[in-house]
């Protein structure tokens, strides 16, 4: 038995309700993933998914949905040990990226490392806390806003879903 984690993911009705019937969740490959290619999910806290809906996304209407997800092997990027291995795996690959018009390195992103990385290493789910921007410190303290994600790479570690909340505020009166 794997370790368990809960997750909330926030998405439109439209998607959500999908994912419902459907009984699985659509995995998101964009370049630009901050955790590599998979299903993400807000670890132990809805309130930080309501917060991506409304002020990240800015969704009219959402749905937030409520994952229970067993992992064997999780990679913890929170962890020093799981950094110091990016950080080789970054030094290593950092050649493969140069634009060759004008000999410059282009950007190494993280989905980059994490993929390399998954095929070092094929993991179920990682995860890292990031520091929540547009947020200032709680005054009088060095106390900063974060947030845990969490990347669900295998998605037969999900084990159930959920709706927990729903907010349509567009319809139309008659």
């Amino acid at each position: 038995m794997g370790e368990l984690y809960t997750g909330y993911h926030g998405t439109t009705i439209s998607r959500g309700e999908s994912i419902l019937k459907n009984k699985y969740y659509f995995v998101s490959y964009k370049e630009d993933e901050w955790l590599g290619n998979g299903v993400y999910f807000f670890e132990k806290d809805i309130n930080q998914a309501v917060d991506f809906c409304t002020k990240a996304r800015r969704y009219e209407d959402y749905i937030i949905l409520k994952s229970k997800i067993e992992a064997e092997i999780c990679i913890d990027l929170d962890r020093l040990e799981t950094m110091t291995i990016l950080d080789k795996i970054a030094k290593k690959i950092n050649k493969r990226y140069t634009d060759l018009t004008n000999g410059r390195y282009t950007k190494l992103t993280n989905c980059e490392i994490l993929e390399d990385l998954y095929r070092i290493k094929p993991y179920d789910l990682v995860k890292k806390t990031f520091v929540i921007q547009k947020r200032d410190k709680i005054q009088n303290t060095n106390f900063i806003w974060v947030q845990v994600q969490m990347c669900v790479r295998n998605r037969d570690c999900i084990k159930t879903i959920e709706e927990v909340i729903r907010n349509e505020r567009s319809y139309v009166l008659n």
